[in-house]
């Protein structure tokens, strides 16, 4: 889940070598305009979060009435990235790389605290529901994934593989997280690659050796839709694309145009459940799926 721009100040050094061709489905509709989103979540309420690598303010977007504010600013962090729901109107975010926060907006007015500091982290990027009580985070820089219990700020390491990993000289590997029914689905963005590995649905260690799905498409984050498909940003490819998690070797098909596209979500209302919310370089975008 990088940003437009420090995709771009890493690209300048980086070869990434070929990838394949999307031609897209549709153009997405903009919801609003912020700057550099880098995630989004969908509350139960039909409000979007979104959040900024280079801000610690995470943003309340309305895809009705197609405006944005200020939710709240999570205090000792200066940018916030990854974002999931673990509980009714709490979530897990990541701020500043190393440092994981609760936003509860269950008693009216949102607070914030922190649950963990993982000093020996190098860049949290990519984090996961796993249950209500535990979520996944994925550091970039070390190419491995923590469990961390949100209650209690208790966290090991659950997976790593050569995968996971940095290449090309860029700090940068696993990206964007899932996980469902035994599985965790993932990116490596410089990689062109995308992955899933078999965990413990109890303790959520890794249990076997991990799936190569694609290495020709930049991936960034992706989301469960209400279809039973996978959606993947593709980033600097600027597209949203659909994946059969069924399928031995999927081929990615392209469901609409974002420029810079990070992250997304699904609506939550008989309204929007069909839509997938898509952070990028430019705001939040809408793209209509066909279920």
């Amino acid at each position: 889940m990088l940003s437009q721009v420090a995709l771009v100040s890493l690209l300048a050094s980086a070869s990434l070598g070929s990838a394949s061709p999307i031609t897209p489905r549709q153009a997405a509709q903009q919801v609003v305009r912020i700057n550099s989103i880098e995630n989004v979540a969908v509350r139960s309420n039909g409000l979007i979060l979104a959040t900024n690598m280079n801000s610690a303010t995470l943003y309340s977007v309305d895809p009705v009435a197609k405006t944005s504010s200020t939710a709240l600013s999570v205090s000792g962090t200066n940018g916030l990235s990854g974002i999931a729901e673990y509980q009714p109107d709490q979530f897990a975010v990541i701020g500043g790389g190393k440092s994981i926060y609760k936003v509860d907006f269950s008693s009216g007015t949102p607070r914030s605290t922190l649950i963990k500091t993982i000093t020996e982290a190098q860049n949290l990027n990519g984090l996961a529901y796993f249950d209500n009580s535990t979520v996944l985070v994925a550091d970039a820089g070390r190419g491995n994934v923590y469990k961390i219990d949100v209650n209690t700020g208790v966290y090991s390491e659950v997976a790593r593989d050569p995968t996971m990993a940095p290449s090309g000289g860029i700090p940068f590997g696993i990206d964007g997280i899932r996980y469902a029914n035994g599985t965790l689905w993932y990116t490596n963005i410089f990689r062109n690659s995308f992955h899933k590995i078999p965990l413990d649905p109890v303790t959520a260690k890794s249990t076997g050796a991990q799936t190569t799905l694609w290495t020709n498409l930049m991936g960034d984050d992706l989301c469960f839709g209400p279809n039973g498909k996978i959606y993947v940003t593709t980033n600097s490819r600027n597209s949203l694309v659909e994946v059969d998690p069924t399928a031995a070797r999927p081929s990615p098909v392209s469901v609409g145009t974002v420029t810079g596209s990070t992250s997304c979500a699904f609506g939550r209302t008989d309204r929007d459940r069909n839509i997938a919310y898509v952070g990028g370089g430019q705001g939040v975008f809408a793209v209509t799926i066909r279920v």
